[in-house]
């Protein structure tokens, strides 16, 4: 009876290590097929993801800092183009 179920976990934990594996070749195999769509992972960043949450929630493009060159929310900077209050007058 002991024997039984011992197989039983043993065909247990190797069929989810098995469907673990082939979920993880057909991922990478879908990747290699057509490497534009991240549907694979949604949250991962991509190379050219210049977008930070605003307040609303919506995406807010990212700006450059004219002085020290830091990368901003867009509705954050100051004068439209400086990251803090440091820089607007350090520009000064």
């Amino acid at each position: 009876m002991i024997r039984a179920l011992i197989g039983l976990l043993i065909a247990a934990i190797a069929a989810a290590f098995i469907r673990g594996v082939i979920q993880m070749i057909t991922r990478e195999v879908g990747q290699m097929v057509n490497p534009d769509s991240n549907k694979a992972n949604p949250n991962a960043a991509g190379p050219n993801t210049a977008n930070a949450a605003g307040p609303s929630g919506t995406a807010t493009p990212l700006r450059k800092c004219a002085v020290c060159g830091t990368y901003t929310p867009g509705d954050r900077m100051i004068q439209g183009k400086y990251c803090s209050e440091a820089c607007a007058t350090r520009s000064q």
